[in-house]
């Protein structure tokens, strides 16, 4: 039986949740001020409480204090202009590492809300508004460091094991875009560093 986290983070329950909503929203009277405040400060309300809950998360994770180490090569990325950046190694621990994962959620969470006032306010769309406050409390529960920390599951291998494979929107991960551990990776970008 596939576990819960799978079925909430598989992206047919997200286009379901969407239509979902999108009906009951239909059957609201969006247009009127009096839901409109009201929706904005709910939306504004479960976006602050998320990221509230992440601010919580780093607390607990520098309150664990994990030190165990970890090294691994962060891959190539293409710049803008097509130059390709060289490998880079990666000496940290893990709880440096969890803190620098949910740094990066709260600002996906911080651009999301610019995104959301600006389709609010530029073109007037209110389901949004509704949409994204339930899906920022789904999207905190379900990231890699609120299953490792709230929820607790393991890391030793699977999705949770430390460093996190990269995740395209679409599932098309490309192995070259992945963090490398293994040894002669590591040895490899070494050699690179001292030879700067």
């Amino acid at each position: 039986m596939p576990s819960l986290t799978k079925i909430v983070n598989h992206p047919l329950f997200n286009i379901a949740f969407f239509f979902g909503i999108r009906q009951v929203t239909k059957r609201l009277p969006l247009d009127e001020p009096e839901y409109l405040w009201g929706l904005r400060f709910l939306y504004l309300g479960s976006q602050a409480i998320c990221i509230g809950l992440n601010l919580w998360l780093m607390w607990q994770v520098t309150k664990k204090n994990d030190q165990t180490p970890l090294r691994y090569v962060e891959p190539s990325k293409q710049s803008w202009d097509g130059t390709q950046t060289p490998e880079q190694l990666v000496s940290t621990t893990y709880q440096e590492y969890d803190i620098a994962e949910i740094k990066k959620s709260i600002k996906q969470a911080l651009t999301g809300v610019l995104m959301i006032a600006f389709l609010h306010m530029q073109f007037k769309y209110v389901q949004p508004l509704i949409i994204q406050a339930i899906m920022g409390f789904k999207t905190f529960f379900t990231t890699k460091e609120a299953r490792i920390h709230i929820w607790g599951e393991s890391t030793t291998s699977g999705p949770l094991k430390r460093p996190f494979r990269v995740e395209s929107p679409f599932g098309m991960s490309q192995e070259s875009q992945q963090p490398k551990v293994d040894k002669a990776s590591i040895k490899r970008a070494e050699k690179a560093m001292k030879a700067e």
